[in-house]
């Protein structure tokens, strides 16, 4: 008697065409699994307290220039080149009593023409704002500044960034075009005069 050779299961041809395949398959699955953050401080854009704040028993402001991109026409005169220049502007209130209707006054220096803003509109006129002479920004929507106490400690009730898009003239690449005063235009609060880091 002859013995009867049985087929278990089927047969799935792998060849390196399928093997390769499903490891693509496969690791394309493991990168879209590994894309979430749910590190963001907070969602409208307020950012974590800087350093120096924990010094501050007050208003605290700081100035950040963020970058700048040459702008047509280019030019060889220095003084006429124009830049298109980025900046944040943040008031924070650290101190123990409410800051009402704030205004911030930004002394700007370099024949700056503010585009936009956000987080705060210019007192002085309407975009494209001449600001060569400073400008003082209120806030918007954010006009009163709450205290960590009455808050919590929510950094989006007692603070505001102003994201400042505009033109520059005059400045060559290697200076870093910072304002010449940043205060506060609030009567009853008295400030130290500002200070320049990096």
């Amino acid at each position: 008697m002859k013995p009867i050779k049985v087929k278990t299961g089927m047969k799935i041809p792998w060849d390196t065409r399928y093997s390769l395949s499903l490891l693509i398959l496969l690791s394309s699955t493991l990168f879209l699994c590994n894309g979430q953050d749910y590190g963001t401080p907070t969602e409208d854009g307020a950012g974590e307290p800087p350093p120096e704040m924990a010094r501050c028993n007050g208003i605290f402001m700081s100035y950040s220039f963020g970058s700048r991109e040459r702008e047509y026409p280019h030019v060889k005169n220095v003084t006429a080149q124009s830049w298109a220049f980025k900046s944040t502007a943040m008031i924070v209130n650290a101190g123990k009593e409410e800051l009402t209707g704030w205004q911030m006054f930004i002394g700007f220096r370099h024949k700056e023409l503010i585009v936009s803003a956000t987080g705060a509109v210019p007192m002085d006129g309407d975009f494209p704002l001449d600001a060569s002479n400073g400008t003082t920004f209120v806030g918007s929507p954010n006009t009163d500044l709450k205290t960590s106490i009455l808050t919590a400690g929510d950094f989006t009730q007692i603070s505001t960034n102003i994201e400042i898009t505009g033109t520059l003239f005059g400045v060559a690449k290697s200076v870093m075009p910072m304002p010449k005063t940043l205060k506060l235009v609030n009567d009853g609060w008295e400030c130290p005069a500002a200070k320049r880091k990096g």
